[in-house]
């Protein structure tokens, strides 16, 4: 994947590259960002570079504060992205890819239900997820 300064479009183009590779897998709604981010999950890397994580995570530094404060409301506490900037970096694209999701009309009506990725919900996802993603 190439390098994309922007938090909000690394999350977009990330979700509708797994999207098209998981065409005809079946999922619960609430679990769909979980399972397009699998891959990265049980390798904790996008990058498989601590250097290129670093450089991403510098440039969303604005969305990595935001994510530490989303962290600490939802989770109880901060994870340090210069521990292991690689996993940090995984957990932020999957909470952002989660939050696109779930701001997805088509999807908020299954939320809680059992889906198949057709054809026609994958181009339904693409044309609601929004350009940005918020934390708050």
């Amino acid at each position: 994947m190439e390098r994309k300064e922007n938090f909000s479009e690394y999350c977009h183009d990330y979700l509708c590259e797994q999207l098209d590779a998981y065409e005809g897998c079946d999922c619960y709604a609430c679990d769909l960002a979980y399972k397009l981010c699998e891959g990265c999950n049980i390798d904790g890397t996008l990058t498989y570079s601590t250097f290129t994580a670093k450089c991403y995570l510098q440039a969303w530094w604005d969305d990595c504060s935001d994510f530490s404060d989303f962290e600490k409301w939802n989770f109880g506490e901060r994870t340090n992205p210069f521990e292991n900037p690689e996993a940090y970096m995984v957990r932020m694209v999957i909470e952002g890819i989660y939050q696109l999701l779930a701001s997805c009309e088509c999807l908020q009506k299954v939320w809680d239900e059992e889906i198949e990725l057709t054809p026609e919900l994958i181009r339904q996802i693409k044309e609601e997820t929004p350009e940005t993603i918020s934390f708050a």
